[in-house]
């Protein structure tokens, strides 16, 4: 068996396809095609990586912004396209500002691909209901915190005690149940056994990664679909100003998400919650094209 693996990496200087008042500027291409023996059972794939830079006067009041790609074709006719969700806003003052998107491999004999899509960036500052603040929202655990804008926003999200996410950690343990619908519905959609096994122990695998509270820590619970729509969540001192989080995370399970922060020190009892929403009015879209051409 025999495996060729071709990774190269392009600096391009900028190729501006797009008019509008956001340029999006080709800054890197990483070119990982791989050839494979056609008759290995398990198949490598390879991608198309880009790092993009964006320009323009709508940037100077945007926060974060990601990259959507609608269309994405080689010179030889394939869809490029893959198959995953959206991705999340990324912070401006990340990585001087560039984004990382990619693609499937185009096809070994291709020269260029044209990449089509939008950026989309979050603006804030264009939605006066994007920020919100939940006044002692630590004092009451494991019920839902209660504000007016919470209320019109139609957003739940609750402050877990120590016992609260002890419970809840149980409650999303994986059963014999869970593992038989698994199964079911895996070889509904042609899974092979082999296949449905992996897909049972990485299921368990994450379930072992819930660990006990580490000290200070601060946990809130809610639906998959509510944390997508917080952009970020601050811990506020009294005077207003955020606490310093050293580490954050989530963790979903179907629909049921927990997010975890770890403050460096112990938030205040009266401790204010800051919630940063994406809504449709803080998000501007601006459409691109990208011709790459493949190294």
């Amino acid at each position: 068996m025999r495996v060729a693996v071709f990774c190269l990496s392009l600096l391009v200087p900028g190729a501006v396809l797009a008019q509008s008042a956001v340029r999006v500027e080709l800054d890197e291409v990483v070119d990982n095609r791989m050839s494979t023996d056609p008759n290995q059972q398990f198949q490598m794939h390879g991608s198309l990586e880009l790092r993009v830079k964006l320009s323009g006067k709508d940037l100077e009041k945007a926060v974060a912004a990601r990259v959507l790609i609608k269309d994405a074709k080689d010179d030889k006719g394939n869809s490029l396209v893959a198959s995953s969700s959206p991705p999340d806003f990324f912070p401006r003052e990340y990585n001087n500002g560039t984004l990382q998107v990619a693609t499937m491999q185009p096809a070994r004999t291709a020269s260029s691909v044209v990449v089509k899509g939008t950026v989309e960036l979050y603006v804030p500052g264009r939605d006066p209901n994007a920020n919100m603040k939940i006044d002692k929202a630590l004092a009451k655990l494991d019920a839902p915190m209660s504000s007016k804008a919470l209320k019109t926003a139609k957003l739940e999200i609750t402050p877990l005690s120590r016992k609260g996410y002890t419970d809840m950690l149980k409650a999303r343990k994986i059963t014999d149940a869970d593992i038989e619908k698994l199964r079911a519905e895996a070889k509904k959609q042609g899974a092979s056994e082999e296949d449905v096994e992996l897909a049972i122990g990485l299921a368990k695998a994450f379930e072992g990664m819930d660990t006990e509270l580490p000290e200070n820590a601060i946990v809130f619970s809610g639906k998959k679909s509510d944390f997508d729509r917080i952009f970020r969540l601050e811990i506020l001192n009294a005077d207003g100003s955020p606490i310093n989080v050293g580490s954050r995370g989530t963790s979903t399970r179907g629909e049921s998400s927990i997010m975890t922060l770890q403050p460096s020190e112990a938030a205040p009892a009266n401790a204010a919650v800051q919630l940063m929403m994406i809504t449709d009015q803080s998000r501007v879209s601006f459409p691109f094209e990208l011709k790459v051409e493949l190294p």
